[in-house]
């Protein structure tokens, strides 16, 4: 997930572990801002922390990386309205994958990008289904300072740290079938 602010644009380290992964290219100071000191492992421990970014080059560089979760476009979002943008990705990755299934070899080597996106777009699901997980209390991470949470955030916040306060159990409605309860059980937290 990314926020960004007037002068600076936080992401979470997950997501600079995607980013790193990918055969996007990445600017210098990114690079070496997260993993210019040596090896880093990224792993369930800090896998939601988040990286400060404040040079207006790098702002403007995660402004244009769609594939990563921005938590203004989300944070007021309803759980189905979270699932219908799901949906849309799931659509789209399938879309790509099909034509790039659907291609020979040569066509396939000559349009790699094509597996890229479909990785960038697995990440920005799975990175909807976190933020849903995070709302509901079922993982724990803080947001940068000066940042509010959601309105529907099931957690408390005691000295600046977000803190589980109840379980939350998730109703299945009988009446949703097919793609829609699919995307509900990946939401759900077990």
């Amino acid at each position: 997930m990314k926020i960004i602010t007037d002068d600076a644009v936080y992401v979470q380290m997950n997501d600079m572990m995607h980013l790193n992964q990918s055969d996007l290219p990445i600017p210098a100071s990114v690079f070496m801002k997260v993993f210019g000191h040596g090896v880093v492992i990224i792993d369930n421990s800090n896998r939601f922390d988040f990286v400060k970014f404040d040079e207006s080059e790098d702002i403007e560089f995660f402004r244009q990386l769609d594939w990563i979760v921005d938590y203004y476009d989300v944070k007021e979002l309803s759980d189905d309205d979270i699932i219908e943008v799901a949906n849309g990705v799931n659509e789209q990755r399938n879309r790509i994958a099909k034509k790039y299934n659907a291609m020979n070899a040569k066509g396939r080597a000559a349009n790699q990008r094509m597996r890229t996106d479909c990785e960038l777009l697995n990440n920005k699901f799975y990175g909807l289904r976190d933020f849903v997980w995070w709302r509901d209390g079922k993982i724990k991470f803080d947001l940068p300072e000066g940042i509010e949470y959601p309105t529907t955030f099931k957690s408390d916040i005691i000295d600046g740290e977000a803190v589980v306060i109840e379980e939350v159990a998730v109703a299945e409605k009988f009446e949703d079938k097919g793609i829609k309860k699919f995307f509900k059980t990946i939401f759900k937290r077990r």
